[in-house]
């Protein structure tokens, strides 16, 4: 077939609907599903050069956000071609499995600025060729090992500017226009992928034609190479999928919108400025003579609902929509948190997650502003202490943050007394080891001199709390203003019926606050429960009895009874293959912290409960099944296909960024945490 046919622009999905900031502004109308490169090549793809030299963190990229600002840490791909038949060459470390009802393309922006001519609009007279290209530019999507001669080519053409991800109505961005970015949509049956044989690829070619002058060396920039659904996924349809296993299938409501009719719909983008706002809490309030007070994270923040903010179906791009900027490349043991990256079924989750906000209906919650945090913050110290979910608040807080985040420190052996192996691995705001949690101490330094430091502890922080004096972590508690700090999950392994929680909170009170300076201020943030066949959810539950519900068989959702013991000596819990985790333990005893913090005089006026307990309705935006497409292996990688579900663990962006959005207001909205 010739490109006439194969690449025809295509109605707009949405019609009369502002964009969102990573919104779907290009010319044919596409849904990106699998990432191949946006800012950074995707763990499960490596580049393999054909002669041509490619640098994969070329800065200058097609990336813009609302009102044409460029993307924070964008990069593109940029290639040297010195002579015909070179090529570049993307392979996948799994054949992508595609379905023969979803009509897909491949989706890309190049910059032909340097070229010696201009490339044709896509629709016009040129043919597909087997074997070579007689174009300046062509590309391939094939089988791995699929011979050249055997591949079709594609010449590269324009199906139209790129344009600006803007709210409203898109505008063509001045920039990105006189930079001369392109954007293109090929249709996969261009390459002969139509048979039921064929429905599988691994390459993505990219060739010097014939059509260059011999003695030029042509550049080709890429930017956001995806494949791409031309029409919404319905449910039931198996999105591009990494393996034949691997394939799971969409969901009714993964890519349900905001209802046809009121502020959120056809004319929200103009008469609402909160329209398609990430986090917003105030959709429901642009009418308003005056603005709702803050929350003060007391309880006033506790009762309110979780509404759809946003279209799902206007994000193109989840870190540019959630953070502003483009992610970094992630690698290490959890780089699947990073969900949207992994497969199109995660992407699709991920996109539905982040449209809904919570909304207080008492108070606004403050979006986070990196340069008003970094001015309140001044030169002071906030220290984040805790497991794997505390984790995750540190590190929604700093992908928030923004630029305002000048440097981050991933330190080694402190963990070990008298070590002579202690040292750091320093990073630009650009890159992150949030893949791997950063190790156990980690330090971000903001551009007004203020630190956020990590300690990332599990089961050997209960007894570290009944000994700070010997824990490893009491010099930054020393340095500290504010330590951040939660128990969480682990417990029960330690105290499976609770029973010496609350003397732990008296214990470790009574030594933190002895041991922090004497204007340092201590909060502990609530643990949230986990949800069951996390991977089925398509949406909050409407209350947080729901999520409660479905963790015990009891009529009475808060009440506890400790493990009970079988004859063989077994712990088995009160709702064993309910709430088999125990996740309904650590909330229930919670309200130990503030009786504690009543019994210790020195933390008067400087002790506060986080309660993020809103959260609980979240059994979306789980990390979920994400983990089995993760390309890290080693020790207990197998785990990642034998047991591929955590619905403890949230994506980014996802519902972990309001754990983050939750001490931002607790902080900023509350004098006793001002610079003195």
């Amino acid at each position: 077939p010739g490109v006439d046919d194969l690449h025809r622009p295509l109605p707009p999905m949405l019609v009369a609907t502002g964009l969102a900031a990573g919104a779907t502004t290009s010319a044919a109308a596409v849904l990106p599903l699998l990432v191949i490169f946006d800012d950074s090549l995707q763990n499960r793809w490596q580049l393999v050069t054909g002669g041509a030299h490619t640098d994969l963190n070329a800065p200058r990229d097609t990336g813009r956000l609302r009102g044409g600002r460029r993307v924070p840490c964008g990069r593109s791909i940029s290639s040297n071609f010195n002579r015909t038949g070179q090529t570049v060459v993307f392979r996948t470390d799994a054949a992508v499995m595609l379905a023969d009802s979803l009509p897909l393309s491949l989706s890309f922006a190049f910059n032909p600025a340097a070229w010696p001519s201009r490339p044709n609009k896509c629709g016009g007279a040129s043919a597909v060729t087997r074997g070579s290209c007689s174009a300046l530019f062509c590309v391939s999507v094939r089988r791995t090992g699929l011979a050249d001669g055997d591949t079709a080519f594609v010449p590269l053409c324009s199906s139209g500017h790129r344009r600006a991800e803007a709210r409203g109505h898109a505008k063509l961005d001045g920039d990105a226009r006189r930079e001369g970015w392109l954007q293109m949509d090929a249709r996969l049956e261009a390459f002969g992928l139509a048979a039921p044989g064929d429905r599988d690829l691994g390459e993505v070619v990219f060739v010097r034609g014939e059509a260059q002058p011999a003695a030029a060396v042509p550049n080709l920039e890429l930017d956001e190479l995806w494949l791409s659904a031309r029409r919404m996924p319905r449910a039931g349809e198996a999105p591009p999928s990494y393996g034949q296993g691997d394939i799971n299938v969409v969901q009714r409501n993964w890519l349900q919108g905001v209802a046809r009719s009121g502020a959120l719909s056809k004319q929200g983008a103009e008469r609402n400025s909160h329209f398609c706002e990430y986090m917003s809490s105030e959709m429901g309030h642009s009418h308003a003579t005056a603005e709702r007070p803050r929350c003060r994270m007391d309880g006033d923040h506790l009762v309110g609902r979780w509404m759809q903010t946003c279209d799902p179906r206007l994000i193109s791009r989840p870190d540019h929509f959630a953070y502003g900027r483009a992610l970094p490349p992630v690698t290490g043991w959890y780089d699947y948190r990073i969900c949207y990256r992994q497969s199109a079924t995660e992407r699709l989750r991920t996109l539905q997650a982040i449209s809904w906000s919570w909304r207080p209906y008492s108070c606004a919650l403050a979006p986070v502003r990196g340069a008003d945090f970094d001015a309140w913050l001044g030169g002071r110290t906030i220290l984040f202490l805790g497991d794997s979910l505390m984790a995750q608040a540190f590190y929604a807080l700093l992908f928030l943050l923004g630029d305002a985040v000048v440097q981050t420190k991933d330190l080694y052996g402190y963990e070990v007394a008298n070590t002579t192996t202690r040292g750091e691995i320093a990073m630009d705001t650009c890159h992150s080891n949030v893949g791997n949690e950063g190790g156990w101490l980690s330090e971000a330094r903001l551009r007004g001199g203020g630190r956020l430091v990590k300690i990332l502890r599990h089961q050997d922080l209960f007894s570290e709390l009944r000994g700070v004096d010997q824990a490893w972590w009491l010099p930054q508690l020393r340095e500290a203003d504010i330590v951040v700090f939660n128990i969480g999950h682990h417990y029960h392994k330690e105290d499976p019926a609770f029973y010496k929680y609350r003397e732990l909170a008296d214990v470790a009170l009574a030594q933190l606050g002895a041991r922090m300076k004497p204007t340092a201020h201590l909060v502990f943030r609530t643990t949230n429960i986990g949800h069951h066949a996390c991977q089925n959810a398509t949406r909050p539950l409407r209350s947080r009895e729901d999520a409660w519900k479905e963790l015990t068989g009891s009529n009475r959702i808060y009440e506890w009874r400790p493990p009970q013991r079988t004859k063989r000596g077994a712990g088995l819990g009160v709702d064993m293959f309910r709430d088999k985790y125990n996740w309904r333990g650590p909330p229930l005893f919670e309200t130990a912290w503030q009786d504690a913090a009543r019994a210790t005089p020195r933390l008067a006026g400087r002790f506060a409960v986080l309660n993020v307990s809103f959260l609980d309705m979240r059994s979306d935006g789980h990390v979920a099944t994400s983990m089995r497409y993760s390309s890290s292996r080693g020790e207990g990688g197998p785990q990642k296909a034998t047991f591929p579900l955590d619905c403890l663990h949230y994506c980014y962006p996802g519902p972990a960024d309001f754990w983050a959005l939750a001490l931002y207001n607790l902080l900023r909205n509350n004098e006793r945490y001002a610079r003195s």
